[in-house]
């Protein structure tokens, strides 16, 4: 068996040479080319050299509103699939700590006690833009910790709590670990965990280092793009999508992004990507809820805007019409019991008013769509451009929105668009299987992964 495990690990520290001599052509958003002592390093322990066994390894998405876990394995089929998910709330109260639909519900009685919407806010520096715009939207407070922006708040009793957005990661991380293991009945040690194309390198680090390894319970953990993610669910990063040219949009509840890319030879290579941190299915709700505080002042006489409880209950109702909305021309939404007056009285709201109120929103959204698709040519070349796209994927929760889906077709002539919200985590769970491995390990070389399934 000795003798065996050095062949199997010569043979990797040879793909690892082979590896370093190659251009530097980024695979999946992971860099090649390097180092042959970096990858020697990886295999030098014999049980790394394995770790995408099915039912050994699970996929990890965490997104700004929903976090979801998928994989394969179990009783009595190995290869059943399954997938959970829950809202990516995390509060925190005297009691401990509460995550998904109960850190949600705490929410709407303490907001200044839980955190939704951190994942913008990973790896990134106090004095950044975006955390003195993110200030402005949340009821708690930032503070630098370790060089980088941490959360401050006031749990019940006065206490202060201040933790870095890492850690709310690792806790949705290891909430989800925790339920995919009560499916299959045994630990989970590896992760692919997906990620936003434009995260940079110290934002991937915080995500894959931090909440998934050190803090999340995984050993090993292994990122791989989420656009990558969204195509590999429909097989494009195998052979029938080679040198296809993919748009993957995302609308998500609270961040909107476009990225368009090409597989070629077995590596996934960006071509462009521009994104909104903050526009999502949260701005949508927000106009709803606009509309209705103006339409109670005028109609029934009441000032809400100073009325935090009020205007949650207004805010739920709003997102409960606006997903109903997807599938239904009009939603009769109960006025009275947002006022707490007991009656029952009841306004309309339509689908035409709902897409007339974020109209400006999702012109927005298009925007971000026809930048990636030109990559700055003049209006002349607009027709060619969009021809040159062969597949168009829409993913994220307000995808769902059929206004969006029509501007989308509206934009691509007609043309037949994949429209699947869960297809990031569907296809991150595809690349954990052992077929799929060499997408996101970096130290592979080609595709030649078919020693490593040998080694146990």
């Amino acid at each position: 068996m000795a003798a065996t495990r050095q062949i199997y690990l010569g043979v990797l520290l040879l793909l690892a040479v082979a590896a370093s001599t190659t251009s530097g052509a980024a695979a999946f958003g992971l860099p090649r080319g390097l180092r042959p002592g970096h990858c020697a390093s990886v295999f030098r322990t014999y049980d790394t050299v394995s770790p995408f066994m099915t039912g050994n390894t699970t996929a990890i998405h965490l997104g700004n509103t929903k976090s979801c876990v998928a994989g394969y394995g179990g009783r009595p089929d190995p290869h059943t699939a399954y997938q959970f998910c829950i809202p990516s709330w995390v509060a925190f109260t005297d009691n401990g700590t509460l995550v998904g639909e109960a850190a949600m519900n705490h929410a709407a009685v303490r907001p200044g006690t839980a955190v939704s919407g951190f994942k913008r806010l990973l790896g990134i520096r106090m004095y950044n833009e975006m955390v003195k715009r993110e200030a402005e939207l949340v009821p708690y407070h930032f503070t630098e910790q370790l060089g980088r922006c941490g959360i401050e708040m006031e749990i019940e009793e006065g206490n202060l709590k201040r933790f870095l957005p890492e850690d709310v990661a690792s806790i949705l991380v290891a909430e989800l670990k925790r339920m995919a293991e009560a499916h299959l009945g045994r630990e989970i040690r590896y992760a692919v965990v997906t990620v936003p194309g434009h995260f940079n390198g110290v934002q991937r680090s915080s995500l894959v280092m931090e909440a998934a390894q050190w803090r999340g319970g995984f050993r090993t953990a292994k990122l791989v793009d989420e656009q990558v993610a969204a195509a590999a669910a429909y097989r494009l990063h195998e052979k029938r999508g080679d040198r296809k040219v993919i748009l993957v949009f995302h609308l998500g509840g609270r961040t909107c992004h476009a990225t368009k890319f090409r597989f070629k030879d077995g590596s996934g290579h960006l071509l462009d990507e521009h994104h909104d941190a903050y526009l999502g299915g949260d701005d949508f709700t927000g106009r709803v809820v606009d509309y209705f505080v103006e339409l109670i002042e005028e109609k029934h006489h009441r000032d809400i805007r100073g009325d935090e409880g009020t205007l949650r209950k207004l805010r739920a109702e709003c997102e409960r019409a606006k997903k109903l909305l997807s599938d239904r021309e009009g939603v009769l939404m109960n006025i009275g019991s947002v006022l707490g007056e007991g009656a029952d009285i009841y306004e309309e709201l339509t689908r035409a008013k709902f897409e007339e109120l974020n109209r400006d929103l999702m012109e927005r959204a298009m925007e971000i769509v026809e930048t990636v698709v030109m990559e700055g040519a003049p209006t002349s070349q607009m027709q060619s451009r969009k021809d040159a796209i062969d597949e168009v994927i829409l993913v994220g929760g307000s995808v769902r929105i059929p206004m969006v889906g029509q501007l989308l077709e509206d934009y691509f002539n007609g043309r037949g668009l994949i429209r699947d919200e869960d297809a990031v985590i569907r296809g991150a769970a595809l690349l954990s299987r052992p077929e799929s491995a060499r997408y996101v390990e970096e130290c592979y070389y080609g595709g030649v992964s078919g020693p490593l399934w040998l080694a146990k």
